[in-house]
């Protein structure tokens, strides 16, 4: 029986190994930072590479593993997006303005 099939039968078990990673996560992300805020200035140039591979494999690696450190989250969200007009069909009311008694009442009125 391999892992992650044990892990599918136990999902106790599984919750805290998936508990036991977030916390992991965190922990190595607070050692690059007390890395990066520390003051070494003596480091080679193969101990600097490794510190930037490092720091590249776990931007890539905590938001797979935590949800603590996802930037973006898509949100799914189903609504009905057609907007419906309508107007009341009451003729009574209705008032019949043409636009050549709309320009020829501004123009008089300026006059």
């Amino acid at each position: 029986m391999s892992f992650y099939k044990f892990l599918d039968q136990n999902p106790k078990f599984k919750e805290k190994f998936n508990e036991a990673q977030e916390i992991g996560i965190k922990t190595l992300v607070e050692k690059m930072l007390a890395i990066f805020s520390s003051d070494v200035t003596e480091m080679s140039n193969e101990e600097l590479l490794f510190l930037r591979e490092k720091q590249n494999y776990l931007k890539w690696l905590a938001p797979r593993v935590s949800s603590l450190f996802q930037e973006k989250q898509n949100l799914n969200v189903k609504s009905d997006s057609s907007i419906r007009i309508s107007w009341e069909d009451n003729q009574d009311d209705l008032i019949d303005v043409a636009a050549e008694d709309i320009t020829s009442t501004t123009t008089e009125s300026k006059d």
